[in-house]
């Protein structure tokens, strides 16, 4: 880590733009587990591997639905049982057949949790899952699956609309379009890459993280969103982000250092 403090400074010092390397993405997991005790490990066990990835949790088909529609996943855990009162049954199967149909999710990993004794043949042939862990389940075995399975993204949309509301009217604007947001004393200001501004009222940074649904906006404070396209070069040391085009200067929070860092993979 050292290391990658002292690269970022040369950087800010020499004005130059930051290159890039092993960059660790932000990455979008549903756990589908009737089991609280054990999808609350699982959880854990995915922010072992990955402490960016966002992780969704759902104890049945509903509202795991409602979630895989709402945000796009990189990476599925899912129970095949997750009705245990009724016999034979395979619902968290049966969803994952559902998921495949879908064309932005044909060929998103999946793993399966499974107490069946043989699901090999369906889970592979016919579901095309990249792998399947027995119950009880070792957690390095789901490490190492997770692991695998996060080196995939499902492909996102940056020519979708965020809308923004002002004096009753909507105002959509592409994604690609925003080089930050802040907000102060409740108001919230976009700042777009053409060099306009829009002051829309206050809503969390998490919601627009989730309405914008893109790999390239992230959060580097509690009142900031950054896309990466737009960032010329960081400062750790003095705690900023300085954007391309109009030389603006993002705080960066004393709690996202390590967040920012984990961004752009140093």
């Amino acid at each position: 880590m050292k290391a990658a403090f002292e690269i970022i400074l040369s950087y800010c010092i020499e004005g130059l733009p930051i290159i890039c390397r092993g960059t660790i993405m932000r990455k979008t997991v549903l756990i589908i587990e009737d089991n609280v005790t054990q999808l609350e490990m699982l959880r854990r066990l995915v922010l072992e591997v990955n402490p960016l990835a966002e992780v969704y949790t759902a104890t049945d088909v509903n509202t795991a639905y409602a979630v895989l529609m709402d945000r796009t996943i990189d990476t599925f855990l899912v129970d095949i049982i997750l009705d245990t009162t009724r016999p034979g049954d395979s619902s968290g199967a049966r969803l994952v057949g559902r998921i495949r149909k879908m064309e932005k999710y044909m060929f998103t990993p999946v793993i399966f949790i499974t107490s069946l004794e043989d699901v090999t043949k369906y889970a592979y042939t016919d579901l095309n899952c990249l792998g399947y862990v027995e119950k009880p389940f070792s957690p390095e075995t789901v490490k190492q699956l997770v692991e695998k399975a996060l080196y995939f993204s499902t492909q996102k949309d940056d020519n979708t609309f965020i809308c923004f509301s002002k004096n009753g009217v909507f105002y959509p604007i592409k994604v690609y379009e925003i080089a930050y947001i802040d907000s102060m004393r409740h108001v919230v200001t976009v700042h777009l890459a053409n060099g306009s501004t829009m002051t829309v009222p206050y809503k969390p940074c998490r919601d627009f993280l989730r309405e914008a649904d893109s790999d390239n906006l992230f959060q580097c404070s509690r009142s900031a969103i950054v896309n990466k396209n737009f960032v010329l070069n960081i400062d750790i040391p003095n705690g900023y982000i300085t954007m391309r085009g109009s030389g603006d200067k993002v705080e960066i929070g004393s709690t996202y250092k390590k967040k920012v860092l984990m961004e752009f993979g140093l």
